[in-house]
């Protein structure tokens, strides 16, 4: 029987496809309405089907899965659909997708399961509540200054005082406008709340989670964007991989037998790696002579030597592997150091 090979362009509104069969030649070009697509290919049947990540894509490919089709998502960063012809089209870049799924040699994404992307949805609306409170504070501090008012520095501080500090303000209109923001705040305040109670809730009975958190570095909120941007630990061949994968490795531009590295990538999620980085300034800013920790002790060694910024993204680099181990071996953190298997 001849095998078929889809390739979607992937779009909000539309999407076009394309079928190929094992000899190259296209067999179908077409354009639907992207909420029309999972019902259109219901009674397919492809030998594979590849469809360009984008937003809303690990939605659709779980409901192409749960029908039963064998679905690939393809890596768009390594993959430039640049078309057919040195003309980028959607029709050619979903033949270009096509084609690339026949010869199989198509760069894919992994398919996170549905709770992990609960857990990352979850920790990035935490994320923006954070960000839009700390830019209220910031801009009320700010207009309070222009008026010879000054607050002192801590949100506990801040929000003892600022009531008071307003009422200074002789203009009722900027008066009002920032009292209106405080209240905004406290809303913020009382949803981030929410949120991290929520991902305690979903992460209160996670293995993986828990023994996260008995690492020194990382926290809750670190030990959960792991386990959600991780999924499935099966995933990465080993340690060197995963630190790859959240950007904790060098760049790497070599040529003529001369190796020359650069700063980190900072590919992959920017939220775990963000955590990491912190917990491991952290480890090194709080880190005393007596500790008997091999890898603190290791990276304060480091720190004299090449300074606290390089030691922090070398430790947090460790930090990734740690976790690795971790998750791969399913043990708790210990400060021992580990025994060398002959």
């Amino acid at each position: 029987m001849t095998k078929l090979y889809l390739g979607i362009d992937f779009h909000k509104n539309t999407s076009t496809l394309c079928v190929v069969d094992d000899q190259g030649k296209k067999l179908e070009l077409n354009t639907i309405t992207t909420s029309k697509l999972v019902p259109f290919l219901s009674n397919r049947k492809y030998e594979v089907i590849g469809i360009e990540a984008s937003g809303g894509t690990n939605h659709v490919v779980q409901k192409l899965k749960d029908g039963g089709h064998n679905v690939r998502i393809i890596n768009s960063n390594k993959f430039k659909a640049v078309g057919l012809g040195g003309k980028k089209t959607d029709d050619r870049d979903a033949e270009a997708i096509a084609h690339i799924l026949r010869t199989n040699y198509a760069p894919e994404v992994f398919h996170k399961s549905e709770r992990a992307r609960n857990l990352k949805s979850l920790l990035v609306s935490r994320e923006q509540l954070v960000r839009a409170r700390v830019n209220l504070v910031n801009h009320i501090r700010g207009t309070l200054r222009e008026y010879g008012i000054s607050m002192p520095a801590g949100m506990d501080k801040f929000l003892e005082h600022v009531s008071a500090s307003l009422r200074l303000l002789l203009n009722p209109y900027i008066r009002d406008i920032l009292a209106g923001m405080l209240s905004q705040i406290e809303t913020l305040m009382m949803q981030e709340k929410m949120a991290e109670a929520g991902l305690e809730e979903m992460t209160a009975d996670d293995e993986r989670v828990a023994k996260l958190r008995t690492v020194p570095g990382i926290g809750n909120l670190g030990s959960i964007a792991i386990a959600a941007v991780v999924d499935d630990i099966s995933r990465f061949k080993d340690a060197k991989h995963f630190a790859s994968y959240i950007g904790l490795v060098p760049q790497e531009h070599s040529s003529g037998g001369k190796r020359m590295l650069g700063s980190i990538t900072r590919s992959g999620s920017e939220i775990v790696r963000r955590y990491l980085i912190h917990g491991a300034r952290a480890l090194l800013l709080h880190t005393k002579e007596d500790c008997k920790d091999y890898n603190r002790l290791w990276a304060m060694k480091l720190k004299d030597k090449a300074g606290m910024n390089k030691a922090t993204v070398a430790m947090a680099h460790k930090l990734a592997r740690i976790a690795f181990s971790i998750l791969k071996s399913n043990r708790e953190y210990t400060v021992e150091r580990p025994k060398r298997v002959a």
